[in-house]
């Protein structure tokens, strides 16, 4: 194209029309859109906005009242949700390969330059992770909020989890140096009183978005945490008899939400509830229609107040009695 008789304001134009093809169709960040036209992000910014209220990019929000997302959302007072389309012949792996891939892109979306990340262990929570795209967020930070343990495979234990997900935005982890279940309650008050695992502590008051997984306990499915063999039989024993049905942030919970305060309860380091409850946003993770209770006990208890699931799982949880979220306690 010969650019020598092009206007100020066609070259306005040209330049939308490149950050919304750049943003739109080739999924590049605000940031990486300045970079590659040597303008500011803000500028970026004020283009996409004017491009919409000019008309030259249109949103259209079809409408899908059988969307189970925004039935899950409102029962349960979600803040966000995304929901998965999968059948049962998909088969359990595949069925979670498929929601991490999506459920990648999805919370890549919610993330903040400044953002300040908290994440927690497990298989799903590595999945969804390892799916997504890099993206550069060098202002933001990105935190363990459990700690970690040596007998998951390495790639599913916190540190992995955490410093994978700082590897792909650009920034360097902040761990946790402690194990996620110690062997006594004075082993704990003496780790809490090291100066680096409190300082990170601190950090946890500062987190915007919380991921985390959901482990269920049954017969036919055991979370990561009580598969890990962190949890002995005996004191697995003792938590079903308490009424623990999952876990979330490495908490026991019961059918309601509420925590299972065995003497197992006593030897956690991981983030605080209050913390949790202060948290603007946390995303729990999960796929498996048997997963549904724990799911739902997370989201009644304060722990989750936005969901990234299959289809299937869905299903069940609108199929579950007394969804709508329980006060925290």
């Amino acid at each position: 194209m010969d650019y020598s008789n092009v206007t100020q304001a066609d070259g306005h134009m040209i330049l939308m029309a490149k950050v919304c093809h750049y943003y739109y169709r080739d999924q590049l960040t605000m940031q990486q859109i300045g970079k590659r036209l040597n303008i500011s992000r803000q500028r970026v910014g004020r283009l996409l906005k004017e491009a919409v209220d000019i008309g030259f990019v249109r949103i259209e929000i079809l409408p899908s009242p059988a969307n189970p997302g925004t039935e899950l959302e409102r029962r349960l007072g979600l803040k966000a949700s995304l929901v998965v389309e999968v059948i049962p012949e998909f088969g359990a792996q595949e069925i979670k390969r498929m929601t991490c891939e999506a459920g990648a892109s999805f919370l890549r979306e919610l993330f903040g330059a400044n953002s300040t990340i908290g994440i927690g262990w497990g298989s799903t929570t590595f999945e969804l992770v390892n799916n997504m795209a890099p993206i550069d967020l060098p202002e933001a930070t990105v935190v363990q909020i459990t700690g970690g343990n040596k007998k998951l495979p390495m790639q599913f234990d916190c540190h992995e989890v955490t410093r994978r997900l700082a590897q792909k935005l650009h920034v360097d982890p902040v761990l946790l140096h402690a194990p996620g279940i110690v062997d006594t309650p004075e082993t704990r008050r003496l780790l809490m009183r090291d100066s680096n695992i409190a300082e990170t502590f601190r950090l946890y008051e500062k987190i915007d978005i919380a991921i985390v997984g959901i482990g269920a306990m049954s017969n036919n499915v055991r979370s990561t945490l009580v598969d890990s063999g962190y949890v002995s039989d005996e004191e697995l024993e003792s938590l079903r008899s308490a009424g623990a049905i999952g876990d979330v942030f490495s908490y026991f919970i019961d059918d309601d939400g509420k925590v299972v305060r065995t003497e197992i309860y006593d030897r956690l380091i991981t983030i605080g509830l209050s913390c949790i409850r202060r948290v603007p946003l946390t995303v729990g993770i999960a796929t498996g229609v048997e997963k549904a209770q724990a799911v739902a006990a997370a989201v009644r208890g304060g722990f989750v107040n936005a969901l990234i699931v299959d289809s299937l799982l869905a299903k069940a949880l609108l199929e579950q009695p007394a969804l709508e979220a329980c006060p925290p306690t």
